[in-house]
């Protein structure tokens, strides 16, 4: 029975992925095995979320079709397709495709992996040499449905940058996904209601080959003789992966890396070179279980359940099983909020590095500015073992994200650190708040449960020097469920008043404006027995001159 239960485990936690890649929701799974630090030894209901989800090792293109029409969720036959244009899909309901992206090449220029940088011993990134692609199915790129070629995982080699085992080697696996729901009768999938549905994660492991026993239970693949085993980063490592994006991926993307660089370069009409560096990270597991035999004590809980599970719920509450609604960490921000008071830390996941496109289904809210659909807007990341899979909301001024997790780690005594990083597109940021083309400065505060503001050992606030991104970070903050709230403000505008007249606001003007730009004459006011006295004021290339009886310079300017 106990290995049946884990052939149930792992064909469920397979469909819970492709479910959330298409937006579904993930079904509970039932077990009498699991981790044996977290598992309960007594049929309970629970969750778990942990972010050691498995690597994608092949492409591939299936066609579903329904017992009871599109929306019930009933697979009742699946087809195996060569290519999303492949004619034994053309009469399935849905096609769900997972499609990693080769190397580019001389035949691969559109939407392929660009380059990998490792950060050698001495913390300076070097770029890796392209190795070989896993052995596997191909699928050909398709202009009509405007889908990318598919293959298998990379490996790429970085002689001057080992990880922690001492070997040079590295997987990158940037995985797109597309699904249609209203694929019969469709020839484009290019507009509405043949339109694809597209996710995008890219990932970069460390890896060490090492000799095939039979009894090596943790390979990511086996080639050959040789299995390969996820290691960590060096304890120093920072890492880039540069891919080349069509321009239809938009909006936020969410990460597990941190001290985040952002680069975006359009390279044509339809594609852009991306290039994010990170450093990577590590998750800690969450899980909270109740036996079914203490339920009647949490009645919040069961109501919970019942919305949760609905139909399925009764069974859940009277079977011999553990029922648990694993695994993705950003689904599970609903279960801990009811099951808040049992949450605990199981063992850490290390050495994460990826970003990507967030399977939820909801989008910010608070300002016409998240309307536009056209452009790259930003990058959330955290170290958070759960959170809303959303971009951050506009609320009261403020861009507010909400995190959880367990206060301590697994130990139960170290107190576990968020980390919080946000990039922002500088328009985007200046549309929120109607700001000119000025510096911009940021207060970022962490709001626990009980409305305390706590004091953040570390944050900060930054522009590249193109002005195209800005950086926001939150560091050292504690848990279970605070708010990041993220303000911006800008220096209030000032107009520069004539010498010997009474101080008047001075509007601020842009750098380029600033520098071509004389001081604006007010209308002339009569003053009588009153001495004005005059000062010159600099921030940067900008020069304000001050008049009054008391003249002083506005915040952020220096008295020359």
């Amino acid at each position: 029975m106990k290995n049946s239960m884990k052939v149930i485990y792992a064909l469920l936690l397979s469909f819970s992925i492709i479910g959330s890649a298409i937006g579904g929701s993930i079904p509970a799974h039932s077990s009498t095995s699991g981790v044996p630090s977290t598992w309960p030894t007594v049929p309970s209901i629970g969750f778990s979320a942990s972010d050691d989800s498995l690597i994608e090792t092949n492409s591939y293109v299936t066609g579903f079709s329904y017992a009871e029409g599109a929306t019930s969720g009933l697979y009742t036959r699946t087809v195996s397709c060569t290519s999303v244009d492949d004619v034994a899909c053309s009469s399935s309901d849905s096609i769900f495709a997972q499609l990693i992206l080769p190397p580019c090449s001389a035949s691969v220029t559109e939407m392929c992996v660009e380059s990998l940088e490792v950060s050698d011993t001495k913390g300076v990134l070097k770029k890796a040499t392209y190795g070989y692609e896993l052995s596997g199915q191909k699928f050909p790129a398709s202009k009509v449905r405007n889908s990318p070629a598919g293959g298998t995982p990379s490996v790429w080699n970085a002689k001057e940058s080992p990880n922690s085992s001492g070997s040079d080697t590295y997987a990158v696996v940037v995985s797109t996904t597309f699904q249609n729901y209203q694929n019969k009768g469709c020839t484009q999938f290019v507009t509405a209601p043949c339109a694809f549905n597209r996710g995008f994660r890219a990932r970069v492991y460390p890896i060490n080959l090492v000799s095939n026993t039979g009894a090596n239970s943790n390979c990511l693949w086996n080639e050959g003789q040789k299995c390969a085993q996820k290691v960590d980063f060096s304890p120093i490592a920072r890492a880039a992966l540069t891919v080349r994006i069509d321009n239809l991926l938009t909006g936020f993307l969410f990460g597990r890396i941190k001290n985040v660089n952002l680069d975006l370069t359009p390279l044509s009409p339809s594609t852009n070179l991306l290039r994010v560096e990170a450093d990577p990270i590590d998750v800690p597991k969450i899980y909270a279980y109740v036996a079914k035999s203490d339920l009647s004590r949490y009645p919040k809980i069961v109501e919970y359940w019942k919305d949760r599970r609905r139909q399925l719920a009764a069974d859940d509450f009277t079977s011999k099983d553990t029922v648990d609604t694993g695994p993705s960490p950003e689904w599970a921000m609903g279960d801990f909020e009811a099951f808040e008071d049992l949450v605990k830390s199981g063992p850490l996941v290390s050495s994460i590095w990826r970003f990507g496109t967030q399977t939820g289904t909801g989008s910010a809210s608070g300002s016409k500015c998240f309307d536009d659909k056209t452009k790259l807007q930003g990058l959330v990341t955290t170290n958070a073992p759960t959170y809303y899979p959303n971009p951050p909301a506009f609320v009261n001024g403020e861009l507010t994200y909400k995190v959880a997790g367990a206060h301590h780690l697994a130990d139960g005594v170290t107190l576990f650190k968020g980390s919080y990083d946000l990039v922002l597109r500088s328009d985007f940021a200046r549309c929120l708040y109607g700001f000119s083309n000025a510096p911009i400065s940021a207060k970022i505060s962490v709001v626990s449960t009980d409305g305390s503001t706590q004091n953040i050992a570390t944050e900060s606030l930054r522009e590249d020097a193109a002005r195209q991104w800005l950086y926001l970070s939150a560091k050292n903050f504690t848990f279970s469920a605070p708010t990041i709230k993220v303000k911006l403000v800008q220096d209030k505008p000032l107009v520069a008043v004539k010498e010997e007249s009474p101080v008047v606001p001075e509007k601020v003007l842009p750098k380029q404006e600033a520098a071509a730009t004389n001081t604006t004459t007010a209308a002339p006011v009569e003053v009588k027995k009153i001495v004005i006295k005059s000062i010159s004021c600099a921030k940067g290339k900008i020069i304000r001159k001050i008049s009054g009886t008391n003249p002083k310079c506005p915040a952020g300017f220096k008295k020359k």
